[in-house]
């Protein structure tokens, strides 16, 4: 079944009224002003410059004083273990940063055991490798 429309079944409505903004020039501020602003903007840029990069320093102060006591931690060790008749051997991996145990043969001195393993020491330092890669900076 079709039904048919009629002229009086349609009705248009017309479009909402559209208020026109009129555009107003931006405020001009003077050359000085806006060189003030500038000046200011770069002080700031540079005080927070030298913040970070006076805490970079110190962070780097403060690792290299914490492996200077990590060496000398490991040579007491080394001293204590020395003066009992035992086949232990402690170090660090530089690259790796990691604490290795060697257990060694105190007849032939043959490395029975080395902790971590060298697969974890190799993996660890491939790792390391992959840094630049796999992030944007080398840690």
């Amino acid at each position: 079944m079709v039904k048919s429309m009629t002229t009086g079944d349609m009705s248009i409505k017309s479009a909402p009224s559209v208020e026109v903004v009129k555009a107003t020039a931006p405020l001009k501020t003077s050359s000085t002003e806006s060189q003030s602003k500038i000046d200011v903007a770069k002080n700031a840029a540079q005080d927070v410059g030298r913040e970070f990069a006076s805490l970079k320093g110190e962070s780097i102060r403060q690792l290299s004083e914490t492996a200077a006591k990590l060496d000398k931690s490991i040579e007491v060790l080394n001293a204590a273990v020395k003066k009992v008749p035992t086949a232990l051997h402690f170090s660090r991996d530089e690259s790796s940063r990691r604490f290795i145990v060697q257990v060694t043969d105190t007849n032939s001195g043959e490395v029975i055991r080395t902790l971590p393993g060298e697969a974890v020491l190799r993996m660890s330092k491939q790792l390391d490798s992959l840094k630049g890669v796999l992030f944007d900076d080398a840690f």
